[in-house]
């Protein structure tokens, strides 16, 4: 996924039209659409505050690493980057009811 891609879809999950993203970072809403349709190139200074806006890495807006900071490429991170996008999806009570479920067979997959 391009930086352009992972911006809309960061941007997006927060609920967050693109003019209140650029007053958040102190660009201009053009710039955000720019971006976002890939005419442009994101500054490196963007790239920065971006990533300091969603707190994510900088190498994951960069697509050189994935959401939990690790370098991988294979089928397994593919699988995961689903996994999160669909949870980021939720409404925060059926992300609780998910997170705790998940725990619950972990720890029960622990304890075999």
């Amino acid at each position: 996924m391009a930086l352009n891609r992972i911006l809309t879809e960061l941007r997006n999950e927060r609920g967050l039209s693109q003019k209140e993203l650029a007053e958040g970072i102190g660009i201009s809403q053009s710039a955000i659409a720019k971006i976002e349709l890939g005419r442009n190139e994101a500054t490196a200074s963007t790239v920065r505050k971006l990533a300091k806006f969603f707190g994510v890495s900088t190498d994951y807006l960069l697509e050189l690493e994935d959401d939990f900071g690790a370098r991988q490429t294979s089928a397994a991170a593919d699988s995961e980057r689903e996994l999160l996008k669909n949870f980021r999806k939720l409404p925060p009570e059926l992300r609780a009811l998910a997170a705790e479920t998940i725990r619950l067979w972990a720890k029960e997959r622990g304890a075999r």
